[in-house]
């Protein structure tokens, strides 16, 4: 039986506090004494003082000190590109983009640089109707013909740019990787047109951006060896990239906060891949997108080690997520530990 979500009766927004990050020159130092929080900081590239004190002061409104530090020491055990991939909804772009851009900064600010991907979907799809084209999908994946792929390029390059300048206005250095990155086959060219099966991820664009100090923000877009430019689904594309770095953390954020059960309307907090996805994908409300994404997520968490989990979240959660043992939204992983759940193996630190 799928688990649905409890809502706390205590939801700590940071979204307003997050916004101020792109004036932390009015913030006036706080006095920290010297403890373990700020001794994980000390090993991370924070960029001031000021902006140091700042996300020290706003982590600890989200969990404990204990969760604060627990957390900080896990992200900079490893190199900075190990740290997440996060995938966001195109939808997010539209209807959440400075909630996105402040969470995004928040982490630039501590020193952590994911690896951002993005989709385009809903603004591909409102260009297509407006022009009296009914958007085509099998399988959940978008059929795209050379009229679509032009949509498909344009959407992708505007949404880039729309969270790259964002992201700048706050004081983020961001580097929009729209190429370059994946390459990849047909996946059926007679059924779905331009749509790529990606054979191989570029790790160099990506690793240096974030060894110049900028946070990669990146297309799903694929090439072939000819040079042919090719339509990626977002979640699959994620998918190769966390196959590749093989991150801590693995988060999609979406405008649902999760995944929805069809029959209920609840958010569903996790799913035991082991025990669940048979009669998951057997039911009814299971289908398109919702059903390409849990079959990606299953093939991804295959190749990872067994402790690794992908969270679904709504974007003023990733905070949440990835600094709090609760963490939030839809929890995907192929075992549940007999004990409390500790994400990622944080036992070990």
């Amino acid at each position: 039986m799928l688990s649905t979500l409890k809502h706390s009766s205590k939801h700590i927004k940071l979204t307003k506090d997050l916004k101020n990050l792109n004036g932390l020159k009015n913030f006036k130092p706080l006095v920290i004494s010297t403890n373990s929080i700020s001794q994980s900081f000390n090993k991370i590239s924070i960029k001031s003082y000021s902006t140091r004190s700042t996300v020290i002061q706003l982590l600890n409104n989200i969990g404990s000190k204990r969760e604060v530090e627990q957390y900080l020491k896990y992200f900079t055990s490893v190199s900075q590109q190990q740290f997440a991939v996060i995938k966001v909804g195109g939808a997010i772009i539209t209807q959440e983009l400075p909630e996105l851009a402040s969470c995004l900064a928040f982490l630039y600010h501590v020193g952590l640089y994911p690896i951002v991907l993005h989709g385009t979907g809903p603004q591909i799809n409102e260009i297509l109707e407006n022009e009296g084209i009914e958007p085509d999908y099998s399988d959940g994946i978008r059929i795209t013909d050379e009229k679509t792929m032009a949509v498909v390029r344009k959407c992708f390059l505007e949404q880039n740019l729309k969270l790259v300048t964002a992201l700048e206005k706050m004081g983020v250095r961001a580097r929009p990787i729209t190429a370059g990155v994946f390459t990849a086959d047909y996946l059926d060219k007679d059924k779905y047109k331009l749509v790529g099966s990606v054979n191989g991820v570029n790790k160099a664009p990506i690793e240096a951006a974030i060894a110049a100090g900028a946070l990669p923000i990146l297309t799903s877009l694929a090439e072939t060896p000819s040079g042919q430019i090719l339509n990626v689904n977002a979640d699959v594309a994620a998918g190769e990239l966390a196959r590749v770095f093989e991150p801590l953390k693995i988060v999609y954020l979406n405008e649902k906060g999760g995944i929805i059960n069809g029959n209920t309307g609840e958010k569903i907090s996790i799913i035991n891949l082991d025990e669940e996805y048979e009669d998951l994908l057997k039911e009814s409300w299971v289908k398109y997108g919702t059903k390409l994404k849990i079959k990606e997520i299953r093939d991804l968490l295959m190749h990872l080690p067994r402790s690794s989990s992908v969270a679904i979240i709504n974007v003023n959660d990733l905070q949440k997520e990835l600094f709090t043992d609760s963490g939030a939204g839809t929890l995907i992983r192929r075992e549940i530990l007999k004990f409390p759940l500790v994400k990622h193996q944080l036992l070990h630190i």
